[in-house]
Formats: C-alpha cells, structure tokens, sequence
C-alpha cells in the first residue's frame, strides 16, 4: 500500500521537479549551462523507468521544451550530448572529507551512451548511475520550469546547490576550492578572488534571485584579509513571487497539461475550472498550495481535490506561516451562490456544444480545404505540450480537436457564423 502511494505521489508532482540526488547535486564537473539543462532533462525523462529499462527515449522538440531552448541549432545538442558523455562525476563533495576517510570514492560519466535518429533521443546510464540515481534517500527537488529560465551554467549550479538548504536556511561554509569545483569553474580561471566574485559569484546568486523561489545572500569568512570560504544565507521568497514566476513560465497551451500531469485532473475538471475561473486566479492557487508546507512534505495525498477545494473557497496563505486557509465565501450554501453555479455549469455545456459544432463543421471540409488550415493550424500548436500529442494521435485525440476549436475561434473563422447564439441553444437544445 505504502508502495502505491508511493508512486502516485511521484506522478503527481512529475510534471514540476526532479528528485536529484544530493551526491550528484553536490559534484565535481564542468558543465556549461546548456550541458547541465540536458542532463537534468534527461533525468527527469527517465526517472519513472530508470530501474525497469535500459534505455530511455526522448523526442528532440520534447527536450528543447524541457530546457527552454527556442534555438533549432540542435548540432549544439549533439554536442552537449557527447560532453556528458565524457564528463566523469566525482561524488560527494560536501561530505567529501568524511567518504575520503571511509575511503570511499565514486565516479561515473553522467550518461553511458547516446543516439539520435531524426528527431529521437536515445541514451542508458551505467549500473552504478542508476542505483545513484534512483529514489534517493538523500535529495534536492529541483523546478525544471525554474532551470528552463537561467542564463548562466553558474547560476544553475547555485541554485542547485542552495536549493537542498532551504528548509535549513544556510549552507556549510565552502572553501574557495570546494566552491570553484561545486560552480564548474576551470582550473587556473578567475584566480583573483575580486574576479570569481565578479564573474561567477555575483552573476550566480543575482540569477537564482531573479529566477528561483529562493532569496540568498552570501557572507565570506576571511584569514588575513584573503577570502578563505563562502556561505549562502536562504530564504524562501513569498507566495505572491512565486505566483508570479510560475504564470511567466507557463504558456498558454501548457496549463491544462500542468493541471492533467501535475495535480491528477481529468480532461472534464480542465474544462470546468478554466471556464469557471481566471488563469490568473488558477496560477496563484496553484503557487499557494507549492509554497505550502504540506506539500513540500508530501502529506498533500489527493492534489486534485486540495488544488479544486482552493479555487472553490479561495485559500489564502496564513500570516507569518507556510500553512493556507480555507476562507469564508459568501456564495456558499445560499440562492444567489446556486444560481451562479448554474449559470457556470450552462457556460460549459454552452461552449461543449459550440467545440462539437464546430468540429463537425470543420469535418465537412473538402480535404484540400482541410489541409490549408490544418497547416495553420499546426503553426497555432508551435512547440507547446499539445504538438506531441498531436503527432501522435492527430485530430483524433480530445485534447487536440479542443485546440482546434480553440484556434478556429482565435482566427474568427466563418464557421462562427453558423453557430447557434447561446439564446437559441438554451431554447432549442436545452430540455
């Protein structure tokens, strides 16, 4: 039983973070920003299989959405993929001097192999990778959406490694050495410690300050006037902030896939709540119930329910504290707050009506009309969460004859025309 909560609970949050090891997190490697996504990427893919295949597929569009890479250069992925390749992990570097005591040490290339063939990615991990990587009891979650916006391969690394201390409040205190090595930074680069701050230091922590949920700030400890060590001070920033960053990262076609992947909605939840409420609304309920303590400890067990319980009863977060609270609305148990409700549910099946009206016009298209605007139509759809599907299924699937509805009513397509007006469908069509 324990097993399957388990699991239910890693598909529930799937859609937002990576479990990466702390080991892996805290490691000795020279990765550039785009090498670091990829693998974060790469992992996040994987995950849910890691221990059952051997290898893992991923199509290339799918992991530039992963990444935040708009660029279609993808000879610059190639080549990412052969430097993970090369690139061997030295684990851990945190606790490094206890293991060296135990006289352990561990090393691994980050991936074992890769292909691409068109436009899939196949690559494994080696054995020891795997059983590194896989449930770890020691991790730091990781927002893909946060790693998709940074600029700079530091900044990532920071963010990294300060993201596992932020129930702490602070780091251990970095030694120059340990510091230059956890930020990948080249040997004989930045000497000069008034460089590395200026370089790497300044640049990182503006970076996971502008982009993460995390506000740090360092402070230096100093042996006859030469910066010796480095400790990252951490607080976690507001929920309105986190609001904020979370409905700049999200694109328009993506948030009926954060609430399908990441809070366990059916396709008829997804229709009902962004009929019935603002994406703006949808977006900060949605940073409320991440910026709260139950769900960051996992004790959050029907996500579906809790995130659909919030936009009912509008929760708030609680003064000085990470728990939210249900408040009072007014509409609640009297007239006036059912008629409302009825009128929202009238609004739904208005527009159900209108999506199968227009789907059925769209049908009776001669095919070369058809393919003129499915052309269009699949430029509407761009590189968003819908375009794998939509190459998978075609128009067969719901979720795509939606987006096409979507489309055909964004353009103002004649089609319209030949609707009944919402007067007509509740006298003719309503019982």
């Amino acid at each position: 039983m324990e097993r399957k909560t388990e699991n239910k609970e890693l598909q529930s949050t799937k859609a937002f973070e990576l479990k990466k090891h702390v080991a892996v997190i805290h490691s000795s490697n020279k990765l550039s920003l785009l090498q670091r996504k990829i693998a974060n990427a790469l992992l996040f893919n994987a995950y849910s299989k890691l221990q059952e295949k051997d290898e893992h597929v991923i199509h290339i569009t799918k992991l530039c959405e992963i990444i935040g890479y708009d660029s279609k250069d993808f000879k610059r992925i190639k080549r990412a993929l052969v430097n993970l390749l090369s690139t061997v992990l030295e684990w851990n570097l945190v606790d490094g001097e206890r293991l060296d005591s135990e006289g352990i040490w561990n090393a691994s290339s980050i991936i074992a192999d890769a292909s691409i063939d068109g436009a899939i990615c196949t690559y494994s991990y080696s054995n020891k990778m795997r059983k590194l990587l896989y449930r770890p009891n020691m991790y730091g979650r990781l927002d893909m959406f946060v790693q998709a916006k940074f600029q700079s391969g530091y900044g990532l690394a920071l963010y990294e490694n300060c993201n596992r201390f932020q129930d702490i409040g602070q780091t251990p205190w970095f030694d120059l050495e340990k510091f230059r090595k956890l930020m990948g930074v080249e040997d004989g680069k930045y000497k000069i410690f008034r460089d590395l701050k200026t370089r790497v230091l300044d640049k990182a922590v503006e970076e996971v300050n502008k982009y993460s949920s995390l506000i740090i700030n360092h402070q230096l400890r100093k042996q006859n006037r030469q910066v010796t060590s480095i400790q990252f001070l951490i607080k976690k920033s507001n929920v309105i902030s986190i609001s904020k960053h979370i409905e700049d990262t999200i694109l328009d076609g993506d948030l009926s896939e954060i609430l399908r992947s990441g809070f366990g909605f059916s396709s008829k939840q997804i229709n009902e709540v962004t009929e019935l409420y603002d994406k703006e609304y949808i977006i900060e309920k949605i940073g409320l119930i991440r910026s709260s303590s139950s769900f960051k400890n996992g004790k959050v067990k029907n996500l579906a329910r809790y995130l659909l319980s919030a936009l009912r009863d509008d929760y708030q977060a609680s003064k000085g504290s990470t728990e939210i609270k249900k408040m009072n609305t007014p509409l609640d148990g009297n007239e006036s707050g059912k008629q409302v409700r009825e009128d929202q549910v009238k609004t739904i099946e208005f527009r159900r009506f209108q999506d199968k009206a227009l789907f059925s016009l769209f049908e009776q298209l001669t095919e070369s009309e058809k393919n003129s605007l499915i052309k269009k139509f699949e430029k509407f759809l761009g590189r968003s969460v819908y375009r794998d599907v939509y190459t998978r299924d075609g128009l067969d699937n719901m979720l795509i004859q939606e987006q096409l509805c979507i489309y055909l009513k964004q353009i103002n397509h004649p089609f319209l025309l030949k609707l009944p007006t919402k007067e007509t469908w509740l006298k003719e069509y309503v019982p």
